[in-house]
């Protein structure tokens, strides 16, 4: 009987201390970032059998349970990344709004001097010094643009740095977690390590910043962990690891990659979640579109003055020539084509309808017998090029291609990509700027054909008339005397008469009639006129924007994303605090539930403590009687 009762006393005893020892641990790590409440469970001890009746044997600590909830800490997990991609893609596009912000002044300004300028040289034409500020404006706007796209080129650096930083981090996560399952299996009972258990948790809590995780549990205790939709990190001891490959065709827009073995695996950017997939966005997407949003605008403003240019006489009576760089030299054209590492192939985008430019990326490829291209909505279609080299018209755009494209190569086609870190002053002769407008009307013209003088030679003034059957075409002087017999229309090139160039397009109608004179009248200003209506002119998309409303729409759109990602990281806060809440009442320690605890288990404790006393001194009384 004494040595049941001390049994049962010592057992309650070692049991209420366990008790003790567990709350005072929960309450010592009650500040503790990532601890999971500790409780320990008690179970009676089996029952003897004595006399026919079952008689209990006292009590034994069972184990020590965490606050643990998968569900709750699987929606806590989800919160976080959502979050993370919210306030990441918040920061960036703020940033961005920023940059755009200072920016705003500055290149509208700029515009609006070059304009003044022109408007200033038209009031004397023939003066030097008017022609060289605007030069001096127009090399000022060059700037601007070149400086913004320089300002985005550093982000998109600065976004691959920050990238190639946080799959660092990722890679460091998994190797800890993998040295955590190792440490678990060694375990004397893997698994009821509540401490590593934690320290675990707060990896993935913290891997869950990053991108999307999924936790599943292995028979041997350990974890699989999966990033994104399924791509496994870590399973049990083992870890993959995480890096950025070089893009194709573009290097510099970097993939993320996961190693197996001795292969790459790439993983989409927009299958990651968390800060990763914001960084992503920001790159490929927001970035990019700014990028190709200011290529527009230098090339609508670039193009339109050398267009402007070629359709005036400069001070010496020539054809003006370009202002700024041609935004179809040959350099220029094959850069918008970026081509696979390894291909053969040669494409050339050349830019013939800035009203229908659009911004964006395309993608052509081949794949054995028809061409297909993905334009930036997304569309794809069917292009059938034609000619020698074969080529085809879309959006503004004609599209050559110069040598075979191989099968199944993606081919990238970006047409104002680094436009405005492309545009210069390549003018440096003031007297060059054409003020002047030759006169090039048609009369009856009811056709679209368009008249241009290329060079002015001896020939001054002229008439170009075409047949009635719109078949042929004839060089007049302005008295109707033929300078030229009549000649197939329309003309395979430029047409020289009297050292007098100038080419003539498809679609007049017979009877159509051009009149041309190219003498200079001092103090004409009717070319700078036209170059003052470009302020205002409706020369972008398809003719409802001017250049500066396009700098005004980007600015915009970048707010109302800014805007947009700040709601969403106010709405994933509020959802991360409520999961944190449902995981607190679970995992979280309470100090006075704990106070509480304390003083109940030191009670049993002493209550214990009596029992053996009792056992102790029935035992001396049992010692005594049998003296």
């Amino acid at each position: 009987m004494g040595f049941d009762l001390l049994n049962m006393g010592s057992q309650g005893v070692l049991t209420a201390q366990r008790q003790l020892n567990t709350t005072s641990h929960n309450i010592n790590n009650v500040n503790t970032e990532g601890y999971s409440r500790q409780s320990v469970v008690q179970s009676t001890n089996d029952p003897i059998w004595w006399g026919g009746n079952q008689y209990g044997t006292g009590v034994h600590a069972a184990e020590v349970r965490r606050g643990y909830d998968q569900f709750a800490t699987n929606e806590l997990n989800l919160t976080t990344t959502n979050l993370n991609y919210a306030s990441e893609r918040e920061g960036q596009l703020g940033r961005l709004d920023n940059m755009l912000a200072n920016s705003a002044k500055k290149i509208p300004e700029d515009m609006n001097q070059w304009y003044d300028a022109i408007k200033g040289m038209a009031d004397s034409p023939s003066d030097i010094g008017s022609r060289k500020v605007v030069l001096e404006k127009a090399k000022l706007v060059a700037a601007g643009l070149n400086d913004n796209h320089k300002v985005l080129a550093q982000q998109q650096t600065e976004t691959n740095d920050i990238l190639a930083r946080t799959l660092d981090r990722v890679n460091d996560i998994g190797r800890e977690l993998v040295d955590i399952h190792q440490a678990i299996i060694k375990t004397p009972t893997a698994g009821s390590d509540n401490d590593l258990l934690d320290r675990h948790q707060a990896l993935i809590n913290e891997l869950s910043q990053y991108t999307k995780v999924t936790v599943t549990r292995k028979n041997d205790e350990t974890f699989n962990i999966m990033i994104g939709s399924g791509h496994t990190l870590v399973s049990g001891t083992e870890s993959s690891q995480l890096k950025m490959v070089d893009g194709n065709p573009d290097p510099r827009q970097t993939q993320l990659a996961m190693v197996e073995g001795k292969s790459l695996k790439v993983i989409r950017n927009d299958d990651i979640g968390g800060k990763l997939a914001a960084l992503f966005q920001f790159r490929d997407e927001t970035l990019a579109q700014a990028m190709d949003e200011m290529g527009r605008i230098a090339i609508g403003f670039s193009d339109s003055m050398n267009e402007l240019q070629s359709q005036g006489l400069d001070l010496k009576g020539r054809v003006g020539e370009n202002i700024f760089h041609d935004i179809n030299s040959p350099e220029t054209a094959a850069a918008r084509a970026l081509i696979p590492k390894g291909s053969t192939a040669a494409v050339n985008v050349y830019i013939d309808d800035i009203k229908a430019l659009k911004s964006g990326e395309y993608q052509l490829s081949f794949d054995g017998s028809q061409h297909k291209l993905v334009s930036p909505d997304g569309q794809s279609q069917t292009v059938m090029p034609s000619g020698t080299p074969p080529k085809f018209s879309i959006d503004g755009l004609e599209i050559e291609i110069a040598a075979p494209i191989g099968i199944g190569e993606p081919i990238l086609i970006r047409p104002t990509r680094t436009s405005a870190s492309e545009i210069r002053v390549t003018m440096e002769d003031p007297s060059k700027l054409a003020a002047q407008s030759y006169m090039s009307s048609a009369t009856k013209a009811h056709g679209t054909a368009d008249l241009q003088v290329s060079t002015p030679g001896a020939l001054r003034e002229f008439q170009v008339a075409i047949s009635p059957d719109a078949s042929q075409f004839a060089v007049l002087d302005m008295k109707g005397q033929i300078l030229q017999a009549p000649q197939a229309y329309p003309p395979a090139g430029d047409v020289t008469v009297n050292g007098t160039s100038f080419s003539l397009t498809n679609g007049a109608l017979g009877n159509d009639v051009f009149a041309v004179n190219l003498n200079a009248a001092v103090g004409d200003n009717g070319n700078l006129i036209k170059m003052q209506d470009v302020q205002t002119a409706k020369l972008m998309n398809d003719g409802r924007s001017t250049v500066l409303d396009v700098y005004e729409g980007l600015n915009t759109d970048m707010g109302v994303q800014k805007a947009s990602a700040s709601r969403l990281r106010e709405v994933g806060l509020v959802e991360k605090e409520a999961a944190e809440s449902r995981v607190a009442e679970i995992s979280g320690v309470n100090l006075d539930e704990e106070a509480a605890n304390m003083m109940r288990f030191q009670q049993s404790y002493a209550a214990s403590s009596r029992i053996m006393t009792v056992a102790n001194e029935t035992f001396e009384t049992l010692l005594n009687a049998s003296r």
